[in-house]
């Protein structure tokens, strides 16, 4: 163990004072063993918070978590953990007890982030789930699902690298790559879970690509803008366009009409600089959104214009 290392365990020790090695160690190996995707944790680190979303937002996983800042034991399992790895810092990442994925950036076969970029997460994923369905007859059923999900993630990839070929939110897209990107959405849309418009939504999404004109792909004059759709709660969201401090937001809500469908109608505008409010004005219009897929990470629909929109990660 390095010098820095040994002295992050001096710390960890420190904080987890005297315990049981043998309960540790026992908790610790229950935890990894029974669950196909085990993660410790720290509830408020962002490198956590990155991974998580990562294995959630990206794969649809649904794993365990210890959050060793929140248990009883929890600093004892982390200075148990850097016994066993060399590394106290969070998170640490099991796919079963042969495989330490790491953390997020580093440490056991690379981390989830640096895995997940390399390619390489995916196949690791659908091993330890092959692993975890030992009988031949629960594995030959179980990888139907486990398939749809690695296709899923393949085209999420494939529509997100698309986009990513475009000019910055589609604008100028040629009609060779337009093509190319609404073939990666058809693809994907394949795969949408049911009911999209009931989905939960949350947090901030960032545009990355559409084909409508004029504001809603962010160009006002020769500049385009940053556009993010913020979620305040059920029913408003914020449409914004920011040119460094200076913002317009769409205020607008919204209501589920089917399973696909949702109506939005627009309020008011705001106009602000350097986050203070210079005058708003009230704005009318309506239209609907139809999900053509949405996961917790990702959603492609139609306004009528193709708007793909990717939810910004910690």
């Amino acid at each position: 163990m390095r010098p820095l290392a040994q002295a992050k365990q001096f710390i960890a020790d420190t904080l987890a004072g005297d315990y049981d090695r043998d309960r540790i160690s026992k908790l610790i190996d229950d935890k990894i063993n029974s669950n196909k995707i085990m993660m410790f944790s720290f509830s408020t680190c962002p490198f956590c918070l990155r991974a998580k979303q990562i294995l959630e937002e990206d794969y649809g996983e649904q794993f365990e978590v210890y959050e060793c800042d929140l248990e009883s034991d929890g600093y004892a399992v982390r200075a148990e953990l850097g016994r066993r790895t060399g590394r106290t810092s969070m998170p640490s990442t099991w796919l079963g007890s042969t495989t330490l994925l790491g953390g997020c950036n580093d440490g056991g076969l690379g981390g989830v982030a640096t895995l997940d970029k390399d390619g390489r997460l995916a196949s690791l994923l659908a091993e330890r789930q092959n692993t975890m369905s030992p009988f031949p007859p629960l594995q030959w059923l179980a990888s139907f699902g486990q398939s749809d999900q690695q296709q899923t993630v393949q085209r999420k990839k494939a529509l997100v690298a698309a986009c990513d070929e475009a000019p910055k939110n589609g604008v100028g897209a040629s009609e060779l790559l337009q093509q190319k990107v609404e073939s990666a959405a058809v693809d994907l849309e394949a795969l949408c879970p049911g009911q999209p418009a009931k989905t939960k939504l949350s947090g901030v999404w960032d545009l990355l690509y559409c084909t409508a004109e004029g504001g809603s792909n962010g160009k006002i004059g020769p500049l385009v803008g940053d556009v993010t759709q913020t979620f305040v709660d059920e029913k408003r969201f914020v449409n914004a366009v920011d040119f460094g401090p200076f913002r317009v937001a769409l205020q607008a809500e919204r209501e589920i009409v089917d399973d696909k469908q949702i109506r939005v109608k627009f309020k008011e505008t705001v106009f602000s600089i350097f986050g203070l409010e210079i005058f708003r004005k009230a704005t009318k219009g309506a239209g609907v959104w139809t999900q053509r897929f949405v996961d917790p990470g990702l959603r492609v629909m139609n306004t009528p214009s193709l708007f793909v929109l990717r939810k910004r990660r910690a």
